[in-house]
């Protein structure tokens, strides 16, 4: 496994320090087992959805009566059993509500969401591997959402991807359903509760539903990890019905990977949370034949994902012996994106900051990208209309935008995992040490890029003026991604090779709110009253001014 020491020293994305992680890519890249892929809340969470925790949250908060409201929210219980509780509390409240009908309630009360990163390089790593490489790749979920299905149906024709759940015959339907390696299936381990339409029963959330179907999940589980090269995504690994199967087979030679980013705690650092982890990782290893990869963001965890679908597509060029500049091999890849973004703002060689004119063209560059075709200025202008909201001038709102890249100065041979601030659309800098800002990217950083980096999805943060920036009150971060830096080649209609390379912000003069704050009236930017769809136009057009603001031409 990883070692401790080393989980805080640079890129651990590196063969060299994670020996499993070079297993794992070896064993895909062979495309010598088919693939199992088991999917936990983790992917739902990066698609803006609860967590299992959450969804019990909100759940509870339903209940009318305040007093057993809080009797139930500060109830410590094992989470099946609060589950239990909860659901009977709210059925006993007369609404007459079945138990998915309250799930459908909590589960998406705030927005429509759509797949995130993760969800998005999942369905990418299953389609290569079955449209490319001829090999099954089963999909397994523990997650009552269809966020998978909706990101397969980029990469398979929609009438071919298709839910299943573990009522009678649906594990047999599911198998036969995934014979044809041109359709996928995705067998809800735990039950399905879609947002519009009837569930997949039977649903599995309590402790007497567990107890009820765990046998079921479990002998479904086992059958799976046999013969296959099996990966375990976005899950906890202290679920009954995965550790019994797990340690059923400890003894069989399949392969068996978890990818990890370790957990926050309150009041510790990440780096001393991550020792704790792996430390306690050693009972998957000894005891379930588990090999742990560990992460240090969930972008990172992406990438990996990413990455193994570019390994199927083009295993000849992703070796770690192969040294030329042919290879695809993650670290290589992103030290020449690196080099290219870099150069593409201005920078000398071996520098991290534009300076003097390059410093200024790159800002003109920035306040170009606001107003360019489909660029953030243009959507912003047109939403303004819709929402009747004031934008610009003395007493609207206002925007800038700000370029953070990955630190391409290395550490022990390894990348530093830090974001540098290369640029803004509103000031320029003529001295490199004006304007340096180095970034860690960590659970815990308060910098808006930097958090969008870690959870590798959009955040929106406030600021409180300061006598040095008086005027920014919040800000919109999403990832910036790079395609096609080494391989052109496609998976369905998506780029093979992508990588993240860094975080583009858009500051306002007004407020952000995600989670419905009052704020004074006349302060609440225009990005808190967007709904998901107008959102996304917004993302896509951060998108292509970050890449305009890099590569103009």
């Amino acid at each position: 496994m990883l070692d401790p020491d080393a989980f805080d020293r640079g890129d651990i994305f590196c063969f060299d320090t994670q020996p499993y992680l070079r297993e794992l890519f070896e064993t895909v890249r062979s495309r010598t087992k088919p693939l199992t892929v088991v999917v936990g809340a983790g992917v739902s969470m990066n698609s803006s959805l609860p967590s299992w925790r959450e969804l019990i949250d909100r759940m509870t908060r339903e209940i009318g009566n305040s007093s057993t409201k809080m009797i139930a929210l500060r109830d410590s219980s094992d989470l099946m059993r609060k589950a239990e509780i909860v659901l009977q509390i709210l059925k006993d409240g007369g609404d007459d509500l079945e138990d998915h009908e309250i799930i459908q309630q909590a589960l998406y009360s705030d927005s429509d969401a759509t797949p995130g990163v993760l969800a998005e390089s999942i369905a990418r790593l299953v389609c290569a591997n079955r449209k490319y490489a001829r090999k099954k790749a089963r999909l397994l979920t523990t997650n009552f959402d269809e966020i998978l299905e909706g990101a397969l149906s980029s990469y398979f024709p929609e009438e071919d991807v298709k839910s299943f759940s573990l009522k009678p015959g649906g594990s047999s339907a599911w198998k036969a359903w995934d014979r044809r390696l041109d359709r996928i299936g995705v067998l809800h381990l735990h039950g399905l509760v879609r947002r519009r339409g009837e569930p997949e029963q039977p649903i599995v959330l309590t402790e007497s539903q567990f107890l009820k179907h765990g046998a079921q999940v479990r002998e479904v589980i086992s059958n799976a990890l046999e013969d296959a090269c099996t990966i375990f995504i976005g899950l906890g690994m202290s679920d009954p019905n995965l550790v019994g199967p797990l340690y059923a087979t400890a003894d069989k030679s399949t392969p068996r990977f978890s990818l990890v980013v370790p957990p926050g705690v309150d009041g510790v650092t990440t780096t001393e949370a991550a020792r704790y982890a792996i430390s306690s990782a050693r009972y998957l290893e000894d005891k379930l034949g588990l090999s742990p990869i560990f992460l240090k963001s969930y972008s990172q965890l992406n990438q990996v994902i990413s990455d193994l679908a570019l390994a199927v597509v083009q295993p000849r060029r992703y070796r770690p012996d192969m040294k030329s500049d042919a290879s695809l091999v993650y670290r290589r890849r992103l030290a020449r994106a690196l080099d290219d973004c870099y150069t593409g703002v201005g920078c000398r060689k071996g520098a991290e900051i534009p300076t003097g004119q390059a410093a200024e063209e790159l800002t003109t560059r920035l306040h170009r990208a606001l107003e360019i075709p489909g660029g953030p200025l243009r959507v912003l202008r047109e939403l303004a209309r819709q929402y009747r909201h004031p934008l610009g001038g003395d007493a609207g709102e206002n925007f800038g935008l700000f370029l953070w890249l990955r630190s391409r100065e290395l550490e022990e041979a390894r990348h530093r995992y830090i974001l540098n601030l290369v640029g803004t659309s509103v000031y320029a800098h003529r001295e490199d040490w004006s304007l340096r800002h180095h970034v860690k990217i960590s659970r815990e950083t308060e910098f808006a890029a930097a958090q969008a980096v870690f959870t590798g999805n959009v955040q929106a943060t406030n600021l409180t003026p300061t006598p040095i920036a008086q005027i920014w009150r919040g800000i919109f971060a999403a990832p910036i991604l790079m395609s096609g830096i080494g391989s052109d080649r496609m998976i369905g209609e998506a780029p093979a090779d992508v990588l993240t390379v860094g975080a583009i912000t858009l500051n306002s003069t007004f407020v952000i709110t995600t989670n419905g704050e009052r704020v004074a009236s006349g302060d609440l930017s225009l990005i808190s009253k967007l709904d998901s769809a107008a959102k996304n136009q917004l993302l896509d057009s951060l998108n292509k001014a970050a890449q305009y603001a890099i590569h103009p031409s």
